[in-house]
């Protein structure tokens, strides 16, 4: 019970920062009330230490700037919140925490290249410079797991997790970097503590048909046909929209003799896709 409390107040910490929703991390989250143990309630309540040399201070806890950039990103307007942060870091150069919100901005617009800088500068100030800096390296993991950064991520994501060690996101995102290192065993492991982990706390349907699809993938690996359509079908009724999922269904059903149930996997997919195609760039789903 202690360890789902804790995973539930990282999870709020994440949240805090995106509020994308009752609660978000990666992608979306469950929320629980801010206790006076997470590590958002915690740092706010404490005095930021120094910043390290070279490194200038960040804003203080309750800057008022923080909370219009947190609307823009509750209501999913990215390029609004990335104008606001631009302001501020040109106001504040050198503000870490100015560069952390930027570097999200960015991230959810997925403009990688761009955030990786801002995140990185996030990530020289001094633990505990701003509320949200134990978090820094979650984001700056996956900037760089999308930039093609296997070892730089696996750094980051290490660094989290030594912090937040039942924190699903985090392991999941292990897993996605063992799989590609070829390490199937590692990478399911991981999958499935970080299923589990929802599990232990409701967590939302659409993270854990994320961690089935990728047991899915693991199975597939392993040549395990059976295993791997159970997998998928299991994260597609969590989540009928996970187009990726349909179309590896898909791929198992053609190599099971399925031709039929292939075809409409595949048609799922692509209405799917067809779909988000009509959404305005820099929203969320």
């Amino acid at each position: 019970m202690d360890r789902v409390l804790a995973n539930a107040a990282a999870r709020f910490a994440l949240a805090t920062v995106l509020f994308t929703g009752p609660a978000c991390a990666q992608e979306s989250a469950p929320g629980s009330s801010d206790g006076a143990g997470s590590p958002a309630s915690v740092m706010a309540a404490q005095p930021a230490p120094p910043a390290a040399p070279g490194v200038p201070a960040a804003s203080a806890p309750t800057d008022p700037r923080v909370a219009e950039i947190q609307a823009a990103f509750r209501a999913g307007d990215f390029p609004s919140a990335e104008s606001k942060c631009r302001v501020w870091a040109s106001a504040a150069p050198g503000d870490p925490r100015a560069a952390f919100y930027l570097g999200l901005a960015l991230h959810k617009q997925k403009r990688y290249g761009d955030a990786l800088p801002q995140l990185e500068a996030a990530e020289r100030a001094a633990p505990g410079a701003f509320p949200e800096r134990p978090h820094v390296p979650h984001y700056l993991g996956w900037c760089r797991l999308y930039l093609g950064d296997l070892a730089g991520a696996k750094v980051a994501f290490i660094e989290h997790a030594r912090m937040f060690p039942d924190y699903d996101d985090t392991q999941f995102a292990l897993g996605v970097i063992a799989y590609d290192e070829d390490r199937t065993s590692d990478a399911e492991r991981q999958f499935r503590r970080a299923l589990a982990l929802l599990d232990a706390q409701s967590g939302p349907a659409r993270e854990r048909a994320k961690c089935l699809a990728r047991l899915g993938d693991c199975a597939m690996r392993r040549d395990d046909l059976a295993a791997a359509e159970r997998e998928y079908r299991a994260a597609l009724a969590l989540w009928p929209d996970h187009h990726e999922a349909w179309a590896k269904l898909a791929r198992v059903l053609d190599r099971t003799g399925k031709p039929d149930e292939a075809k409409a996997a595949r048609a799922r997919q692509q209405a799917i896709l067809d779909g988000a195609s009509k959404r305005p760039a820099g929203t969320v789903p």
